[in-house]
């Protein structure tokens, strides 16, 4: 259930991202920011979304949780811009199907990143657990 609750969400956050992002553009605002920007609306949203009904994982506190999402957030934003960037420069997709192309890659990662770190234990949890295995025996 919690994939699916995670791509119904995901599902809304999608089209909020790229109504964000068409907004963006159509403000003239260059691509990388117009995809940042609407990936920081969309992630806001999908945390609070994601931790309140979803995961609903509230062993840890919210601030902790908030920045293991930075990091897995982060590195999908990375992977999302390097797609859009790519998308565009080389392959001369339209900008709007290149950032659904960029958050489709970017979905497993962001999907596994706050299903075992953001809202399982969280990364030092699982570092530890994962290259110390009798740290916590």
């Amino acid at each position: 259930m919690l994939l699916i609750r995670y791509l119904a969400i995901g599902g809304f956050v999608f089209f909020l991202e790229l109504a964000a992002f068409w907004v963006f553009l159509f403000a003239h605002s260059p691509l990388l920011v117009a995809t940042s920007l609407s990936f920081l609306i969309a992630t806001s949203t999908h945390f609070t979304l994601n931790r309140s009904f979803n995961f609903r994982n509230f062993d840890r506190p919210a601030l902790h949780q908030v920045r293991t999402y930075a990091v897995v957030a982060g590195f999908t934003l990375l992977v999302q811009n390097v797609v859009v960037s790519t998308s565009v420069g080389m392959i001369g997709l339209a900008p709007i199907y290149a950032k659904m192309l960029g958050i489709l890659v970017a979905l497993p990662l962001g999907y596994f990143g706050h299903r075992y770190l953001t809202f399982g234990p969280g990364i030092d949890a699982t570092i530890r657990r994962r290259f110390r295995p009798n740290s916590n025996r």
